[in-house]
């Protein structure tokens, strides 16, 4: 340990003042040889005192002081780390209760800085998901009203000629005259397959119609056959059943939002089914389940279901964002939109309003 030379500046300072002293007072001193004997055995005196006095300052003082400064110094050096042990007697001690307090602080105060850190940091991920969540939500959205404009588009342009075709045919069928009883069945079927083309339109014109947003009654009974009707046409073609069940109260919410949602589950139930399964609507008060008889869901997949993009069926098949649409919806009306394996096989998803 390096010790500084304060004690041995002040111990020379007081030898030479001692000595200084006595050298003067030897000198005009004109006494007999013992006065000058008195002299230099106090000079001697002086001096022992003197350089006492520097040992009790070195110890007292300078020690503790450089034990002090060497703490500081690796205390520095080990970032703060090893407590601060005080030394010393009275002043010496108190500072160096001092510089553990100030030490302490010193850890407190970047403690709490890194924790502000971390949860500024935190917020900062949080809210940039957050925006990146909403700008995925709003770019679901543009496709799907984009797809819903589409799609009544192609039903006006479908719509007016089947129109005049069953106009025409039923004008036939009002005066058969002379036609074979063929010909009258053949017409028969021609009006038929019109008006089922009538109700596919229809259907389309209702999936395009855009959401206004306005809440007011709504009855998820009626919500749900109409999803229903909408999903009807590729649930024949795929053989499969459709059933709704069950009644619930009026509620608040958007009607044509929520009949978008419904109709999204009852699509994805009627694709992951088999031939000659049924996929069934249960409404219960203020929640509507529904469930199908497909491939079930399995635990990788339930993880990301309702990621805007996400989907499991084939190319050109899917898009992946009629759940994370549903979902959205389901969320505004601050209800809640889960999905459910069944134990004996499929699918069931649960929209909870309220």
């Amino acid at each position: 340990m390096r010790r500084p030379g304060l004690a041995l500046k002040l111990s020379v300072l007081l030898m030479l003042g001692v000595v200084g002293a006595m050298l003067v007072d030897y000198s005009l001193t004109s006494g007999s040889p013992l006065d000058r004997a008195r002299v230099l055995v106090f000079v001697a005196l002086s001096l022992g005192m003197a350089l006492a006095a520097a040992v009790v300052v070195d110890v007292l003082v300078i020690r503790p002081l450089v034990r002090l400064s060497a703490q500081a110094r690796r205390m520095q050096a080990l970032d703060y780390a090893e407590p601060f042990l005080p030394t010393g007697m009275d002043e010496p001690h108190e500072l160096g209760l001092a510089l553990e307090h100030l030490r302490e602080r010193v850890v407190a105060d970047r403690e709490e800085l890194r924790r502000l850190n971390a949860e500024l940091e935190a917020r900062v991920e949080e809210r940039s998901a957050a925006l990146a969540e909403a700008q995925r939500e709003l770019l679901a959205r543009e496709r799907l009203v984009s797809v819903g404009r589409l799609a009544a588009g192609v039903a006006h342009e479908v719509n007016n000629p089947a129109g005049v075709i069953l106009g025409r045919v039923g004008l036939i069928l009002d005066d058969p005259g002379a036609l074979s009883a063929e010909v009258v069945e053949d017409l028969r079927v021609v009006a038929r397959q019109a008006e089922r083309i009538r109700d596919i339109t229809g259907a389309l014109l209702r999936l395009g119609r855009p959401s206004r947003g306005e809440r007011g009654p709504v009855e998820l009974e009626a919500v749900a056959r109409s999803a229903v009707d909408l999903a009807r046409h590729e649930a024949q073609r795929r053989c499969v059943s459709l059933v709704v069940e069950g009644r619930s109260p009026v509620l608040t919410g958007d009607a044509a939002a929520l009949e978008q949602v419904l109709y999204n589950l009852v699509r994805n139930a009627v694709q992951a089914s088999a031939e000659g399964t049924t996929v069934t609507l249960t409404i219960s008060r203020s929640q509507v389940a529904v469930e199908d008889q497909g491939t079930g869901l399995t635990p990788d997949v339930m993880e990301h279901l309702f990621e805007p993009f996400f989907t499991t069926k084939p190319l050109g098949e899917g898009t992946g964002l009629g759940l994370a649409v549903a979902h959205g919806i389901v969320r505004d009306h601050g209800g809640t939109l889960v999905a459910e394996a069944r134990a004996g096989g499929g699918a069931r998803f649960v929209m909870r309003l309220g």
